[in-house]
């Protein structure tokens, strides 16, 4: 245990024992509900808009070309990532199994052969990270269909008139985060509250009213739960 220790302080592995490191405190703080699976999940939808008006002259149609082929260049990046079971699955859960990878590979190839040597370390590195993607896939490939159920089952919830216990302090200018109860599971939400008058800290109840015209958050107001 404590070569291996060892081996994961060395400077040719140091970069993949941090982002370890960053994986575990994640999921301890999903373990005391201060985050949740969902919290760094992004959107992978790529939508490119090319207007363009036959009247006007050869440098538009150039500008028209440059941004076809950014979209298709996103396009492209979108579709290699959702290969990856990106936005099949929670971004951390992935990633998880990325990192976890890449850090084993990380201490046997540069501890066994390269021997702590930083060229080798550095010749390794898309080698490491092309197979932590590929054992990644792999490895969250079971998960999709069950993410995917329970995305499904959440899209058809209507959370609006729900009481919600507030997890991360919200503002009518911050969002912060609730948790609700559904079927027996938390689901965590981004909320503000209702006016610049009112913060809600950690532990208190809240009603959500509706949601926010980017859809993004919900608006709470306080909400006092007699026992």
């Amino acid at each position: 245990m404590q070569a291996l220790w060892q081996a994961a302080l060395e400077p040719v592995n140091i970069f993949y024992t941090i982002l370890l490191g960053i994986i575990i405190l994640y999921w301890l703080s999903v373990f005391i509900g201060a985050l949740d699976l969902s919290a760094f999940d992004f959107d992978l939808d790529v939508d490119v808009d090319i207007d363009a008006d036959i009247d006007l002259d050869v440098d538009v149609d150039a500008d028209v070309d440059a941004d076809t082929n950014a979209g298709n260049a996103l396009g492209w990046f979108a579709g290699a990532l959702h290969f990856f079971n990106f936005g099949k699955v929670p971004f951390m859960v992935l990633m998880s199994f990325v990192v976890l990878t890449a850090w084993s590979l990380s201490i046997l190839l540069n501890d066994n052969i390269g021997h702590g040597r930083w060229w080798f370390a550095l010749a390794m590195f898309i080698p490491i990270v092309f197979l932590s993607l590929i054992a990644g896939k792999i490895l969250s490939t079971p998960f999709v269909p069950i993410f995917k159920a329970l995305d499904n089952e959440l899209k058809t919830v209507d959370f609006i008139g729900m009481i919600c216990e507030i997890r991360i302090p919200a503002s009518f200018m911050k969002s912060g985060q609730a948790v609700v109860q559904i079927n027996g599971y938390d689901q965590i939400l981004s909320v503000k509250t209702e006016n610049e008058d009112i913060e809600l800290k950690r532990g208190e109840n809240a009603r959500i009213i509706r949601k926010t015209e980017d859809n993004q958050d919900y608006i709470v107001r306080r909400e006092v739960v007699l026992p």
